[in-house]
């Protein structure tokens, strides 16, 4: 993880949470169309920084500080404890909207997209897009949580 650019880290952490709303689609089948749409937006996301990284070098397109790696493997870390949590145990659709919405609160919360400092305006813009589809993302995630009776 050290000696990857962060710009190809965001793109893998995208489909590690991608992967996890595939898995809560699998597992939770009556909600699977709901976690399907969140899974492919995230797959969106890793290919529009995978278009971002082709086009510049991905080494010089995040200007790094002494966060910027620790947040990003913060939620790498988490997601990936999610999925294996996922795979083994029972999961409530519940249970894996209070997950999601961690998720994304905690790429907003961290700053994650303002912190990681773009060096040039095509990665900007890029954050600044990402940045308002994770809020809408918490948007839809907050929606559905109200629909359930707990």
């Amino acid at each position: 993880m050290n000696d990857k650019p962060i710009l190809l880290l965001l793109e893998e952490n995208e489909l590690n949470i991608s992967s996890l709303y595939s898995l809560y689609a699998r597992k939770i089948p009556h909600k699977g169309a709901f976690w399907e749409q969140l899974s492919n937006e995230e797959i969106s996301h890793a290919s529009s920084l995978g278009n971002g990284s082709a086009l510049i070098d991905p080494a010089h397109s995040i200007i790094e500080n002494k966060f910027s790696r620790g947040v990003v493997r913060y939620v790498m870390d988490f997601v990936l404890e999610e999925i294996r949590r996922a795979e083994k145990d029972d999961i409530t659709h519940f249970d894996a909207l209070q997950t999601a919405l961690r998720v994304e609160r905690s790429i907003l919360e961290k700053k994650c997209f303002d912190m990681l400092m773009p060096a040039n305006t095509t990665i900007k813009e890029l954050f600044q897009q990402m940045n308002a589809e994770t809020e809408q993302h918490i948007e839809m995630l907050t929606k559905e949580m109200e629909k359930c009776d707990i």
